[in-house]
């Protein structure tokens, strides 16, 4: 199970702004008619890239299905999960922060899940903020790395690790698993069973909760392979 964003050589967050890949799925953007045939039942608040510390939301006329793990649906604003969401009906460049694919709905949910948090850590490093230091993995070298929490607002367990020609993130229900996906890009082999839940549960208590747009095609279905843009709700 792999993001569409986890490298080990990352100079800039910057770099998850936008993927160019033909490969979204059914799910396109839909423009809300509030007089019309289209209506959104239930229009999720999605916190926007490098929102998170004040869950500051995304916008946007076009809307575009989206579901909690539960099955519980939402709309949510298309410019969330692709660049070009608010501009077209046809949307063809996916955000790559998020994008997760895995072989299974839960594994490729946890690794975006892993994926965003950490992101948003290095976002906030980046714009000059503080992160407290944590005490290094043994994989790694203490003279060559910083190992920073990267906890924003909630108790996800989420690593930063800044070296001088890296920087890479990872979030997990454990510490353990969180730097498990900051140094190698995936968790340990048998992290995915329960640890959806737990996550869901902790980022509940900040008031986030995680939704899910199919980004898949049919050749990755077909061999079993699901692709899915993680998304925060903000409930606040």
């Amino acid at each position: 199970m792999v993001t569409e964003s986890h490298l080990l050589e990352r100079p800039s967050a910057s770099a998850g702004t936008a993927v160019s890949a033909r490969l979204a799925g059914p799910a396109r953007g839909t423009r809300l008619r509030t007089g019309g045939t289209v209506v959104a039942l239930r229009h999720g608040r999605v916190v926007g890239l490098g929102g998170l510390v004040d869950h500051a939301v995304v916008d946007g006329s076009r809307l575009v299905p989206a579901e909690e793990p539960d099955g519980t649906s939402w709309w949510i604003p298309a410019a969330a999960v692709w660049c070009d969401g608010e501009s077209t009906d046809a949307a063809e460049h996916p955000r790559r922060i998020g994008l997760a694919t895995g072989t299974s709905v839960a594994g490729a949910v946890v690794q975006g899940l892993s994926d965003r948090l950490g992101w948003e850590a290095v976002c906030h490093l980046e714009a000059g903020h503080d992160l407290p230091a944590l005490e290094p993995a043994s994989d790694l070298d203490p003279e060559h790395f910083v190992v920073l929490d990267g906890r924003l607002g909630h108790d996800v367990p989420t690593v930063v690790v800044v070296g001088a020609e890296l920087t890479c993130w990872g979030a997990g229900s454990t510490w353990a698993q969180a730097f498990h996906r900051a140094i190698y890009g995936v968790g340990a082999a048998d992290a995915v069973s329960g640890e959806l839940t737990a996550l869901i549960t902790t980022l509940a208590e900040a008031d986030l909760r995680p939704v899910t747009v199919d980004l898949g095609s049919p050749r990755l279905r077909q061999h079993g392979i699901v692709r899915v843009s993680v998304q925060l709700l903000s409930a606040t």
